[in-house]
This record gives structure tokens, sequence and C-alpha cells, in this order.
């Protein structure tokens, strides 16, 4: 088994970021390695010297993405994984899919990100209700909390396998238990959660997974994928059909042959660049064990929360993340032990003062949200807590 260490070592040597910075903001966008940078430049120049002369070996290696994406979440098969544009795309392809009657509900928890929240609200000119169910500041979700709110319409269940901001990762596969006795769906948005942490759609049962690469994954933005278990497929409606949903490949007039695989709902051409970037990143990942269920790029994810916990707690932070280990991510939430510079304007301003020292997070929820990757040491984490004393210092 190859230790937390010595992933950690060898994913930094594909991170450039590094050099300069201690990168925590991989919540919102992370950097991409060098080998996905090599992919992109290489199909740059590709493209400017030859035109769409190598257009069908761009499309072999896309093809062969989805192959990769199945092996990362555990599908059955390649045929499961529809490429999309982003998470957004994905969670509207399922809304707009799925054969809603008037009376159905679809349930979340009402601290979800946008994007798996207005889909199922733009439902409700088919009549169909949004059940958002409380969830406490510290993020915690489970199945009972859940299950107070599904009754015999509920149709789909959707919501993050992470909390954006909480950074609370839930175990799916109580709750996808309880919602196919029950008769329904359950969705997971895991953006905040793949390529971070392994997951395995056959063991949890899940539905549908969707996830944009730009995070976690390592990849460039407006790259991802969406998982449709196969026996769902003959279900969901067709929508955004074009040639790209065509099962012969035709150009022919007239042509209404779709593939029986999830790339039905590809449409049209797809952000090439992008995905081959993507390729190269989770192939990076895989090759480093992301997937596997004892992953070292978990190990040393956790690991890194955990000394940036500790260290924070010693300097006099409070460090927000779950009680539990087993509900952890790589998300972190900091606040100032003195409640006046939790204030926005003073978040944004230690944000502001730490990107000047080369060090990058976000601030949600009313706190800084550091996020960590694998490749991230303890270095990194000395720069960010030394910064953090240094800015309270002054104000």
């Amino acid at each position: 088994m190859v230790s937390a260490e010595s992933t950690r070592q060898a994913i930094r040597r594909q991170m450039a970021v590094a050099e300069r910075f201690a990168y925590f903001d991989h919540a919102a966008v992370a950097p991409i390695p060098l080998s996905s940078r090599q992919a992109i430049v290489d199909y740059a120049e590709t493209c400017s010297q030859c035109g769409d002369v190598k257009w069908l070996d761009w499309s072999k290696r896309i093809s062969s993405l989805r192959g990769s994406c199945a092996r990362l979440i555990h599908a059955r098969t390649a045929d499961e994984i529809a490429l999309v544009s982003n998470t957004t795309h994905g969670i509207n392809i399922i809304a707009e899919a799925l054969p809603w009657q008037p009376g159905d509900n679809v349930v979340i928890p009402d601290n979800e990100f946008p994007s798996n929240f207005l889909p199922w609200r733009g439902l409700q000119w088919q009549g169909v209700e949004v059940r958002q169910v409380p969830i406490e500041p510290c993020g915690t979700i489970t199945a009972e909390s859940i299950f107070r709110h599904v009754d015999s319409r509920t149709r789909l269940i959707s919501l993050s396998w992470v909390g954006f901001a909480s950074g609370y990762r839930t175990d799916p596969a109580p709750l996808v238990e309880l919602a196919h006795r029950r008769g329904c769906l359950v969705m997971l948005d895991a953006i905040q959660g793949l390529g971070a942490f392994p997951l395995n759609v056959q063991e949890c049962g899940v539905d549908f997974v969707c996830a944009d690469g730009h995070k976690w994954l390592l990849g460039p933005e407006g790259a991802g994928f969406l998982y449709i278990k196969s026996q769902h497929l003959d279900m969901l409606r067709p929508v955004g059909m074009g040639w790209a949903s065509l099962a012969d490949g035709s150009f022919e007039p007239g042509a209404t042959r779709l593939k029986t695989s999830a790339a039905r709902y590809e449409g049209g051409t797809s952000n090439m660049p992008g995905l081959l970037g993507l390729s190269a990143s989770i192939a990076m990942l895989e090759s480093s064990g992301a997937a596997l269920p004892n992953s070292p790029v978990a190990e040393a994810i956790r690991e890194n929360v955990n000394a940036l916990a500790e260290r924070l707690t010693q300097a006099g932070f409070v460090a927000r993340m779950p009680h539990h280990p087993e509900n952890r991510s790589g998300i972190v939430g900091i606040e100032f032990a003195d409640p006046t510079h939790n204030q926005p304007s003073e978040l944004l301003a230690a944000r502001q003062y730490l990107l000047q020292e080369d060090i990058v997070l976000s601030v949600r929820a009313g706190r800084l949200r550091a996020s960590t990757h694998a490749y991230n040491n303890g270095e990194d984490i000395e720069r960010l807590v030394d910064a953090l004393i240094a800015f309270r210092r002054v104000h």
C-alpha cells in the first residue's frame, strides 16, 4: 500500500502552483497539474496547426474518459457516464428527464448550493413541490432528518455529498437504502468530494451522481460528468438531444435512433480541451489511488485537515469541522476568537491579506474556508497559520 506521504509528494511534483502559493481553495477552483496543462497545450497547438485533422484521435481519448470516470466511482460500465459541462448541467438533465407528475415532490437540504436548488424549483410549473429540510449551521445531515419530509409522492432526494460551506460529508448508503425502500430515487452532487474521497456507487446504490472537474478532481473548469444508473436510462425522457445523441453517428437529416448509453445526453459538441485536461487529471488521481477504498489521497487530506485544525487551535483560532472523523472532508472553517473579526468586511480583509502573502482561501458562511488537497504539506499549513497570526496582530 502506497503511503499518504509518498502520495503527497508525488502529487505535489505535479502541482506547479505549490512553487509559489500555499493553496487552500480547492473547494472553489483548483489549480491543474502539469499533465493536464500539457494535454490542453497539446490540443491547442495541434488545433492551431492542423484544424480538425486529429479530431478522431481526440474523440477516442474523450471516449476513454468515460471509462476513467466509471472506474473512479466504481460504476458498472462506462455506458452509465455522460460527459457534461458542469454540475449544474448534470442536475438539470435529471430534473428535465425524470417523468414528473403533478403532486410529486423532491426533497433537498436547505443549505444546498444554488445549483442543487434552482433546477428543482424550476419544476414548479409542472406541479412539482420542492421540500427543503432545515439543516443546522454545522451541516449535519441524517437519513432521519431527511425522511421526516418524505412521503408517498416523493420522487427524488437530492443532496450534496459534501457541504460546500460546512464541509460535512454524508454517508449516502443509509439514505439510499431507505429511499429505495420508499420507492424514491437519490441524486448526489459530488463536486466537493470526488477526487478527495472514494465513492462506490454500486455499494451505496445511489441513482445519479454529477460533478464538475474543477475542484478536487484538479481539472479545468467546464468539464465534468454525470452518472446515471443503467436501469434508469429507459425511464428518463430524451432531453437536450443533438447529433452526439445518435447511435450511428450519422449526420443524416431525420435520424432518430438514440444511443442506449448515458452519452445520449451529451447532445452536441463537447469542450474538447477541457475534457482532455480532465482526463489527464483523473488519470493522475487514479494512479495515485484516489479510487481505492483505503485511498492514500484521502488519507493525506485527512492528515492535513487534522494538522491544520490542531495548529489553528494552538494559535488561538476556532477550527470548524464535523465532530465525527467519518463526516469530515477537505474543508476547514476558520473563525477568529474575537467575534468582531468575523464580520464580512474583516473576513474579506483577512483573505486579501493572505493573498498578498501568496496564500489562497475563500470566505463562506461567515468564516474563512480553507480547503486542503493531498499535496498540501506542513509548510503550507504553517504559512497559513503564521499569516493569520500576523493579520490578527495588525488588526
